[in-house]
């Protein structure tokens, strides 16, 4: 890889990335965006299946139904086995089961949850640790949920994540997985762990879901005064390359939006993005905890942390979704690019 770090602090040239976790939502897009760059990348799946999958995709960098296909696929066993493909600049980690489907944190479900993040992350760590030529950034995805539930508190990367007695499940996720990114001291490679926010793109599972519901119109969830940290998914991509490029960017960064909004304020954003009407009724407490559980609905869905992206502020770093209206609209725009019931509903409201 061609790699020079020039005078400003900034990594270029091409780039030799390796992604665990570049099929899911995130990943997807972050790869395409890295392809279309011109960067090399190679992405860490499962065994046989990434492999059959490489062979049938064809052409690395072709776009095929909105996504760009990667140099490479590598199995987790090849690198536990044979470390990091050689020349290997940056490693991303976004790899994780969803938190998002329905359904109750039962003991088994918390552990794929936990193993899903934690294994993963150790294993890249230990590929970086064994490596004679360490790439220069290990990006390794945490989540919002690392901080504490205080109404009356704006958190930053300067904030202690957590109090004291305040712990839950997700924070307690969240420490562990930034903490298993620790490199030992003498490791020349920087790590960086984004903080994300809800990240908002049409073709993801619980976005598609709620535009869907959107049309009969959409529902506040509980009092609707619990925050909703959020970031379009194309602003969340450029900030990763952010991180991967400053060279001054380390340890936790939020990826969030300016804009701190409620879960009434994101609902409004969406039925009016939609042209559609919000229920009267607020969907009750009791129900969102009948359907994910009182411990997920708690910290998740009827709560969640005030959050700023001050270290993306102090970069400079340009959103080109500020609000989440126009974030919502241009959601809704791409979802009515591929057909489907919204657009049909989109069309006849138009007139």
């Amino acid at each position: 890889a061609v790699v020079s770090t020039q005078s400003t602090g900034r990594m270029s040239g091409v780039l030799n990335v390796v992604i665990g976790g570049g099929t899911g939502n995130i990943g997807k897009y972050l790869a395409s965006s890295l392809l279309a760059a011109g960067h090399n990348v190679s992405i860490v799946s499962r065994g046989a299946w990434s492999r059959n999958k490489a062979a049938s995709q064809g052409e690395p960098g072709k776009e095929i139904r909105g996504h760009r296909v990667p140099h490479s696929y590598i199995s987790w066993k090849d690198i536990e086995k044979g470390g990091l493909p050689l020349e290997t600049d940056v490693v991303i980690n976004l790899s994780g089961k969803s938190i998002g489907q329905p359904g109750f944190w039962v003991k088994s479900l918390k552990k794929t949850i936990y193993d899903s993040r934690i294994d993963t992350t150790k294993k890249l760590a230990t590929a970086i640790e064994r490596s004679e030529s360490p790439p220069k950034v290990f990006i390794s995805a945490s989540a919002v949920g690392a901080y504490s539930l205080d109404p009356d508190k704006v958190y930053t990367e300067a904030d202690v994540p957590v109090e004291s007695g305040k712990e839950t499940f997700f924070t307690d996720l969240c420490r562990d997985w930034e903490a298993s990114s620790t490199l030992p001291e003498g490791c020349p490679t920087r790590v960086v762990n984004p903080r994300f926010g809800v990240v908002l793109a049409h073709d993801t599972d619980p976005l598609k879901l709620l535009l869907k519901l959107a049309i009969t119109g959409s529902s506040v969830v509980g009092s609707g005064k619990q925050p909703f940290p959020w970031i379009h998914m194309k602003d969340a991509v450029q900030a990763v390359h952010t991180c991967i490029e400053d060279e001054s960017v380390q340890g936790p960064v939020n990826l969030v939006a300016p804009q701190i909004v409620d879960n009434k304020q994101f609902t409004h954003a969406l039925a009016n993005a939609c042209l559609a009407g919000v229920q009267k009724v607020n969907l009750p407490e009791f129900l969102v905890r009948l359907m994910y559980g009182t411990e997920r609905a708690d910290c998740i869905l009827l709560d969640s942390p005030k959050v700023a992206p001050q270290k993306l502020l102090d970069l400079g770093f340009q959103f080109q979704y500020e609000d989440v209206d126009s974030a919502m609209r241009d959601i809704v725009e791409a979802e009515c690019k591929e057909g489907g019931v919204l657009n049909m509903y989109m069309r006849k409201k138009k007139g």
